[in-house]
């Protein structure tokens, strides 16, 4: 199995909109992640990660769409961190493909924004895979903010990870 983080290109469309159409993967992303899907938000996505391939990136495994990372960079006093973000299509949950494309998104990172000297990630308290996840590539968790977040109705707590540079 290979897997490979890329700029998201048109071919993609098909299938974004198909993996990312799954409410499991809206439960636990940002409540601007469109539910249900569609070629539509599929296209305006890919516009905008061509726009920013340092910021927005495909997943592939064996060159196959598999989902996506993203970066949002601190500003003013906070310019030396940095937000990750990501989420898989299910068929691919359970294989270490995440824990691969995370540490490679990393790793590319650290090489194109030398003035970022902190990662960081916030889960839904539910999300433990994530945590899981965030974990096996080396990020700490840092705290738990209660009652910080509501997703589909629910205020949930909030745990922060973080992984800086060595």
């Amino acid at each position: 199995m290979h897997i490979h983080i890329r700029t998201l290109i048109p071919e993609d469309e098909i299938a974004l909109a198909f993996l990312a159409n799954n409410r499991s993967i809206y439960d636990n992303v940002r409540d601007i992640f469109p539910h249900p899907y569609t070629l539509d938000h599929a296209r305006a996505w890919i516009d905008y990660g061509r726009s920013q391939p340092t910021l927005n990136a495909a997943i592939t495994v064996d060159n196959c769409f598999a989902g996506c990372v993203g970066l949002i960079p601190g500003t003013d006093i906070h310019r030396v961190s940095a937000e990750i973000g990501y989420w898989l299509g299910e068929p691919f949950w359970g294989k270490g493909v995440m824990t691969t494309a995370l540490d490679l998104w990393i790793q590319q990172i650290w090489q194109t924004f030398p003035e970022v000297h902190r990662l960081w990630a916030g889960v839904f308290a539910f999300n433990t895979a994530s945590m899981r996840v965030l974990e096996k590539v080396g990020f700490e968790k840092e705290a738990v903010l209660k009652q910080a977040m509501i997703k589909n109705q629910v205020v949930v707590d909030e745990h922060l990870y973080s992984l800086r540079r060595s």
